[in-house]
């Protein structure tokens, strides 16, 4: 683990890799599962992240101390890209439904209409990248519930512009305000 203290009055924000097994919540007291910030360096300023993913999914996480970017970030105006592995062989129906929107169940309402495309089909499961605005509690796994699949894999892969290239899970790099600017439109 990284113990720095970082010293500095403008906002800072760093793109994680999160790793499996981790939560995006500050702490739980009834959980021995590591969160999301035990990855980060110390800060003056207490970290946020910019939407959420949850415990089993990996890839693409900001982590700031701007609550504006976390409201930007959350507000639907930014591209978010997952790459999904799913149970059993999707029909070209099941792919139309989850690109038109489903009902979610669950009070949560429906789904915006989406772009999902199919990167491979297997013998017993099928890749499939799907692009969402919206950022619904467990969105994509719910979606493929309710096609009749599940998730066995779930990688946000791209946050806007931004996408991970080197990093390993668990690691993180500093994005720079003009980064920021060129990649997701904030600032």
């Amino acid at each position: 683990m990284l113990l720095l203290f970082l010293r500095s009055s403008s906002p800072l924000t760093f793109l994680l890799n999160k790793p499996h097994n981790t939560l995006c919540s500050h702490s739980d007291p009834t959980s021995s599962v590591p969160t999301v910030y035990s990855l980060l360096p110390a800060s003056p300023k207490k970290w946020h992240t910019v939407g959420r993913l949850d415990k089993k999914t990996t890839g693409a996480l900001l982590c700031t101390t701007d609550t504006k970017l976390v409201e930007y970030g959350t507000s639907g105006s930014v591209e978010k890209r997952y790459r999904a592995v799913c149970m059993g062989r999707l029909s070209e129906e099941q792919v139309c439904s989850l690109r038109e929107g489903i009902d979610l169940k669950g009070g949560l309402g429906f789904s915006d209409a989406c772009e999902v495309d199919v990167l491979d089909i297997g013998k017993r499961n099928t890749v499939l990248e799907i692009c969402l605005r919206q950022g619904k509690n467990r969105q994509i796994r719910r979606m493929l519930h309710e096609v009749g699949s599940g998730v066995i894999d779930l990688e946000r892969v791209k946050i806007g512009g931004l996408v991970l290239g080197d990093l390993e899970r668990g690691e993180f790099r500093e994005v720079s305000e003009e980064e920021l600017k060129e990649t997701i439109g904030y600032g």
